[in-house]
């Protein structure tokens, strides 16, 4: 663990207790050496005095002696206590510093090993501390980021830059605030939080900033939310359509019955025969509705197999040429020559491309290029086949983008909002993402990614 704040004076981190036992220890020893030499003498001045009377000159050679013998014992052990206790000192001075080299190898690979950004900032706005997860999440090498200034890194108006002031300047921190900051070419989404770094006084000496790249986390959030959503209305899709069906086809069957009742008769004027056929067109309309409610809420199982994707697209391509032809629109395929089968059953493959496809057909009004790349890829060890279509229509806003998976949703207003959405379902079932990216006014690309077939055919269970 960290070491505590100290709070202690200097004079307080002397180890007395280990200098205090040794130096009574020499006391001892010295004192012992002392009570010999006196008794030492005192058998001396025995031995002197057996023969006679003691000569009145030695008195003087003797207590000499004995101060010299005390003077000489109080030396040594003074120099013997002081330099025991610099030995002490030395020793404790060395194990305090290996101890806090540990301390900071620990606290430099803890840094490094956590999976948050993480920065320290001190009051001139100077970068003191960066790990390599904030050095990848701001696409920024260590060195670029460290000693420098905040606002070097990040132009006027950048959201990270305004929150470091207002953290800096005026002590207003945030707490897991979700920004844009791009990257190169990219816009990614940052989940930011700071707080005070206080000094070993408690005083702010900076700010520690933590900082992380969600975006592929909201994205996986936004499609758990929608996948929510979608069971959601599975049953309800499937109790609608049961409920509407059998009376929309009493009252399809009934008005041709009496529409032949009344040509019979001569009764059907003209006004009247194109009210009939305004109901009869609803009628279809509304069968259509119902058969994707049902598509939608029981989209049946489907056997997982090979699937040859550059045949599919050319078939595809074959059915929507008449449609593109008469809308002026080019479509245009670059598909890479070897591509490996994907997972998957060329029904509902065909179904989700056609439905971008047209959707991408009524974006451009008044004719353009509708373009089907197909590439293999590889992501986190997994190999995918890319399918893009891009078009040069009139785009998409972020706010209807947000929406275009969610079933009922539509732009178009004889739409019935169920077309990507079953196509999203689709995607789900077989493994796949489906993903829209669009500039207004500039054309919308919607990329969509199968596993490539590396497993035994399977079946997969297309309604939950």
């Amino acid at each position: 663990m960290f070491r505590p704040v100290p709070t202690a004076v200097f004079w307080r981190k002397i180890p007395y207790r280990p200098i205090a036992v040794v130096v009574l220890i020499l006391a001892l020893v010295v004192s012992v050496i002392l009570l010999f030499s006196l008794e030492r003498e005192k058998l001396l001045l025995q031995g002197l005095t057996q023969g006679g009377t003691v000569p009145t000159e030695l008195f003087p050679a003797l207590w000499q002696s004995r101060r010299d013998a005390i003077l000489v014992t109080v030396l040594v052990f003074l120099v013997s206590a002081i330099a025991i206790t610099g030995v002490i000192i030395l020793l404790h001075y060395d194990s305090t510093r290996r101890t806090l080299e540990e301390v900071k190898g620990l606290a430099r690979n803890i840094l490094e090993s956590i999976p948050t950004g993480v920065l320290t900032i001190n009051r001139n706005g100077q970068v003191t501390a960066v790990n390599a997860s904030a050095a990848a999440t701001l696409k920024r090498s260590t060195e670029e980021l460290l000693g420098q200034s905040y606002e070097q890194m990040f132009p006027p108006g950048d959201m990270i830059r305004i929150v470091l002031d207002g953290a800096l300047n005026h002590d207003h921190h945030v707490d897991h605030h979700d920004m844009p900051y791009r990257a190169g070419d990219h816009t990614r989404t940052i989940r930011l939080s700071t707080a005070d770094l206080t000094g070993d006084e408690g005083s702010p000496v900076g700010v520690i900033v933590l900082l992380k790249d969600v975006t592929e986390l909201l994205g996986l959030e936004r499609r758990v939310w929608i996948a929510d959503k979608l069971a959601a209305m599975h049953t309800l899709s499937a109790g609608v359509a049961h409920e509407l069906r059998n009376p929309l086809s009493a009252i399809d069957l009934n008005l041709h019955l009496l529409e032949e009742d009344l040509k019979e008769k001569g009764l059907l004027a003209a006004q009247g025969s194109r009210y009939l056929h305004i109901l009869n067109a609803e009628c279809r309309r509304l069968s259509v509705i119902l058969d994707n409610f049902m598509k939608f809420a029981r989209p049946g199982s489907v056997s997982l197999h090979e699937v040859d994707v550059k045949a599919l697209i050319n078939h595809i391509l074959a059915l929507m040429h008449f449609e593109a032809e008469e809308r002026k629109i080019r479509l245009e395929q670059v598909v890479e020559e070897k591509l490996p089968p994907v997972a998957g059953d060329e029904t509902h493959i065909s179904q989700v491309l056609v439905n971008i496809l047209v959707n991408s057909f009524h974006a451009m009004p008044s004719g353009g290029l509708c373009q089907i790349a197909v590439a293999q890829r590889e992501i986190d060890g997994k190999a995918w086949v890319e399918i893009a279509v891009k078009d040069d229509g009139v785009g998409i806003t972020k706010e209807e983008i947000s929406h275009l998976f969610e079933p009922f949703y539509t732009t178009k207003s004889s739409g019935t909002g169920l077309g990507l959405a079953i196509a999203y379902r689709i995607m789900q079932d077989l493994g796949g993402t489906i993903q829209v990216s669009s500039v207004p006014g500039s054309g919308t690309t919607v990329v969509t990614q199968f596993p490539v077939a590396i497993d035994q055919p399977r079946k997969v269970g297309m309604g939950s």
